[in-house]
């Protein structure tokens, strides 16, 4: 871990024009206040690069079935014939996950109908049958390949930026969106097309972002707690001793973490228990990828920087003999 020398006047220059309540600012400007108490050098460490891979990394190939039934009479008769006709038009060829997904979906219903139709040959119904017990197989694949390898996703899962305070409406329309993606994933008789909530899981990447704020909230948690306990010594306090750094570092406890750093990570870990209940929609699948979402690991470590970083102010507080309410 580097070193930086701590000079006032910097700092300040550095923060002229500067978003005072950017969340990254709120923990820099904690990290500094620390160091200017214990008038101890700052604290580096390298920022943590987390990315997505990319979707052609993360697609799983999935073997063709051709249906060659467009011929069949019958199936106009049950409905099927004119999906299928959609599905292999041009358009239908290029379709996107989401798309491709809603006709996967629309199929096993499509083939389910047909198989039960009075209208349907025996020996068509068997054929049918055995198409469906190999879609129905390949479906898992289908939710993988929306989940990561969509544009959509993609988009909902990398994250680059902090999320805010106060965007309670955003975390609960995507939440709606990934609810509804669940639900489908489950229900395979559902008739919901997911096609009509691709465009909130596109544009308001909330996912990504929280996962992206519990990283970057984390690795600043983790320093300044090492900044507080490698620079320890030089509070001190007790009877007959000056104890004006501990005084000072008592007022950056109250004023910087209790007055704005507690509040931003009660939000964070608001936002990640908003949305935990849908993590199994996110749960390894090691029989199709080996890659697995971090939301869930890297909120644990959110959780233990916290605790952390708060029994270092315990510690303190019960050495210099002042008592926590």
């Amino acid at each position: 871990m580097r070193i930086r020398l701590f000079t006032t006047s910097i700092a300040v220059i550095l923060l002229v024009g500067c978003d005072s309540h950017s969340p990254a600012t709120l923990f820099t400007t904690y990290l500094d206040r620390v160091a200017s108490v214990q008038d101890a050098p700052v604290l580096e460490d390298s920022e943590p690069n987390q990315t997505l891979p990319r979707k052609r990394d993360l697609s799983v190939d999935i073997p063709a079935i051709s249906l060659g039934l467009l011929d069949s009479y019958q199936l106009r008769q049950c409905g099927l014939f004119q999906l299928i006709a959609e599905r292999n038009s041009v358009l239908g060829k290029v379709a996107d996950q989401f798309s491709n997904y809603d006709y996967q979906h629309a199929l096993l219903l499509g083939l389910t109908q047909c198989i039960a139709s009075h209208e349907i040959s025996d020996e068509l119904k068997q054929t049918l049958q055995q198409i469906e017990q190999q879609k129905r197989l390949h479906l898992p694949m289908h939710q993988w390949n929306l989940l990561y390898a969509s544009d959509a996703m993609q988009s909902q899962l990398s994250g680059t930026e902090w999320l805010q305070e106060g965007i309670g409406a955003q975390v609960k329309q995507v939440k709606n969106a990934l609810s509804s993606v669940a639900n489908t994933f489950e229900n395979t008789e559902s008739t919901a097309e997911l096609t009509r909530v691709q465009e909130t899981l596109e544009k308001t990447p909330i996912v990504g972002n929280l996962n992206y704020s519990l990283v970057q909230a984390t690795w600043h948690l983790v320093t300044i707690t090492e900044q507080l306990y490698r620079y320890d010594s030089r509070i001190i306090c007790g009877p007959q001793r000056d104890t004006t750094k501990y005084r000072y570092l008592n007022n950056v406890f109250e004023q910087r973490y209790i007055g704005t750093i507690q509040p931003y990570l009660a939000s964070l870990d608001s936002y990640y228990q908003q949305l935990s209940h849908l993590l199994p929609l996110f749960a390894s699948k090691p029989e199709l990828h080996d890659y697995v979402y971090p939301l869930e690991s890297n909120h644990q470590a959110f959780r233990a920087a916290i605790k952390q970083h708060v029994g270092y102010w315990q510690q303190l507080f019960k050495r210099c003999g002042r008592k926590i309410g």
